[in-house]
């Protein structure tokens, strides 16, 4: 969504000319008392967005205070409409419990005592291997303390009841903090950067239960986390409820045989969607090399078992950040850390890099998957949301800066995703299995720029003229690709070959093949041959880029096209290029004449494109 669309669907009767008003100067100037009551203010909006010590700056902080905020939003108010629903049904439990289970008895002798024995199961804590082991234990503990009354039964039900309310929702879980209810969320963290700005103590902002784990096994542990949470749930929570609904509301078959062996076997499979919902979220946390690389087979194992209170954040910073920046699976095929070698002597790193969330949306069952960041903030914050909601476990990748390994400014957290977005080098995507079982149902690629098109087609701020904005007018504004750009004049460039048209002669399998070392194919890219031309404040620069980022752009493109064809769109440029290099190859069209036309032919080829 646009921010016009957003600030629409929020304030629906607002004037359009002002759903373009959120600086702060501009709600300060308006008169008018409702835009400045309820429009977002940037500035508070984006307070989310970066710095408060440690590496200051830092895009992962922006999004686990994302995640953090919006399980919280999502979450207290279910928890706090559950202890007033419990509280009610304690008050009549304690009006009318001893009357109902009276009647129950002179009425059915058989349920009345299969109630007993559910709630000595249950409820007090008394179930065994099997009916023999829980009729015995039960016998054993009244041997010892006295028949269980029907009036203990009752009492106890409320209590239970009453219990589970105030934990939901009058709980001081921490000292200092205001009594709201028990944590909504646990944190499963591999061991890294989150961990250091995220929960290390004695000053944890966060107000609730934090695991730290080696790289490689936070997804495993964090799922029996859940695991443990689904079985508390079930006997602390749903079952007791469930007890007290089937008291107060049932007049036929108030406890049967079926109900006994459900309530003692209760899983989240037998749960209602409310009572999903209820359960207590857990967050596996992990940058791209504990979930993308290191750990990506426990995040793999994790992800089809679908379990649906564990959600999975991969903080992708495209390296190992906190180990001295490492490559990760994850990291662009430019490399640009400190284990790089780029010069005469070395090509270069020459891996594609990997796609990890959409590695999730095929043969890993039906997890919901999104590859968002604060670049869309709105966007984002529904996905994550969506991903609440959903039954199963959801998958979020979210690009992040590393100041220093990325070679930014430590205001540039929110830029950086933006730019990395429109450049093709991680877009946009939503995998949503609700929406259908074809993958082009279940894919939404909204909010990337250009979506039917190889990249951004953008324009100069000076003159209007037209230019794509490719990976590599991206990488101009990080350092860690600083080898890969040379600054040059405007008559040096008019010896090369502009990027944009160097593309259309080089497919991703000319980069497998390697024919773009080879001086005789049409895909030969000589390095420092390309260039960019890109406006700063006004003023044009040109670059020139190694051949390593013309094969980084084509692989990005590769997966750009990738991700359109499952989401069924057709891409215009792909048609063009494949006609345009298909003569070229057949020898209908010279490469001397491609070269020299190169414009002009695609623009011929693209008219062509149904």
């Amino acid at each position: 969504l646009t921010t016009a669309q957003v600030f629409s669907r929020l304030l629906p009767d607002t004037p359009q000319t002002y759903l373009g008003l959120y600086n702060d100067d501009d709600i300060t100037a308006s008169k008018d008392a409702t835009l400045r009551n309820h429009l977002m203010v940037r500035r508070n909006y984006e307070a989310l967005v970066s710095g408060d010590g440690a590496c200051a700056g830092c895009g992962e902080k922006s999004i686990l205070r994302a995640v953090a905020s919006v399980t919280e939003a999502y979450m207290r108010p279910l928890y706090h409409k559950k202890a007033d629903r419990l509280t009610a049904k304690a008050a009549r439990v304690a009006a009318e419990g001893a009357e109902k289970f009276a009647a129950l008895k002179s009425r059915n002798d058989r349920e009345y005592q299969l109630f007993r024995t559910t709630f000595a199961h249950l409820v007090m804590g008394l179930g065994g291997e099997n009916d023999a082991d829980t009729a015995t234990r039960i016998t054993a503990y009244e041997a010892a303390h006295g028949p269980i009354t029907d009036a203990q039964i009752v009492g106890g039900l409320e209590a239970v009841l009453r219990h589970d309310a105030f934990n939901h929702k009058e709980l001081q879980a921490i000292d200092g903090r205001r009594a709201n209810g028990m944590s909504v969320m646990m944190m499963g963290a591999s061991t890294g950067c989150n961990t250091v700005y995220g929960s290390t103590p004695a000053a944890n902002p966060h107000a609730y239960p934090w695991m730290n784990s080696l790289f490689q096994d936070g997804a495993t542990i964090s799922w029996l986390m859940a695991e443990s949470v689904i079985v508390n749930h079930a006997h602390r929570s749903v079952a007791p409820e469930r007890l007290a609904t089937a008291l107060l509301d049932r007049t036929d078959g108030v406890m049967t045989d079926a109900d006994y062996f459900t309530l003692t076997h209760l899983d989240d499979a037998l749960m209602t969607e409310q009572e999903v919902r209820e359960l207590p979220k857990i967050w596996v946390v992990g940058g791209d090399g504990a979930l993308g690389d290191i750990g990506f087979q426990n995040v793999s194992k994790v992800i089809l078992q679908n379990r649906p209170n564990v959600k999975m954040l991969m903080l992708d910073t495209q390296v190992y950040s906190n180990t001295g920046g490492q490559n990760s699976d994850s990291s662009t095929m430019l490399g640009g850390y400190d284990m790089n070698q780029f010069g005469v002597a070395s090509q270069g790193k020459l891996i594609e890099k990997k796609n990890v969330a959409e590695a999730f949306t095929s043969g890993h069952g039906s997890p919901y998957v999104a590859a968002v960041s604060i670049a869309n903030a709105p966007k984002m914050y529904k996905a994550m949301l969506d991903g609440l909601e959903y039954r199963g476990t959801a998958f979020f990748q979210c690009f992040t800066t590393c100041q220093p390994e990325h070679g930014v400014g430590d205001n540039m957290s929110a830029d950086q995703a933006t730019m990395v977005r429109d450049s093709r080098g991680v877009p946009e995507f939503v995998f949503n299995p609700r929406k259908g079982e074809l993958i082009q149902e279940a894919f939404d690629l909204k909010g990337n720029p250009s979506i039917d098109r190889d990249w951004w087609h953008t324009k100069y701020a000076s003159t209007g003229e037209r230019y794509l904005f490719t990976v590599a007018h991206w990488a101009l504004t990080e350092g860690r690709f600083r080898k890969h750009l040379k600054k040059i004049t405007e008559a040096d460039a008019a010896s090369l070959t502009l990027l944009d048209e160097m593309l259309y002669f080089v497919t991703q399998d000319d980069e497998i093949n390697r024919r773009v070392f080879d001086e005789s194919h049409r895909s030969f890219i000589p390095n420092f041959g390309c260039y960019i031309k890109v406006e700063t404040k006004g003023t044009f620069s040109f670059y020139a880029v190694t051949r390593q980022m013309v094969l980084f752009a084509v692989e990005r493109r590769k997966g750009w096209r990738m991700l359109q064809s499952k989401a069924g769109i057709v891409n215009k440029d792909y048609v063009a290029q494949r006609a345009f290099v298909a003569k070229i190859d057949k020898g209908t069209l010279t490469l001397a004449e491609a070269k020299a036309r190169t414009a002009e032919l695609i623009a011929e080829e693209l008219a062509a494109v149904p």
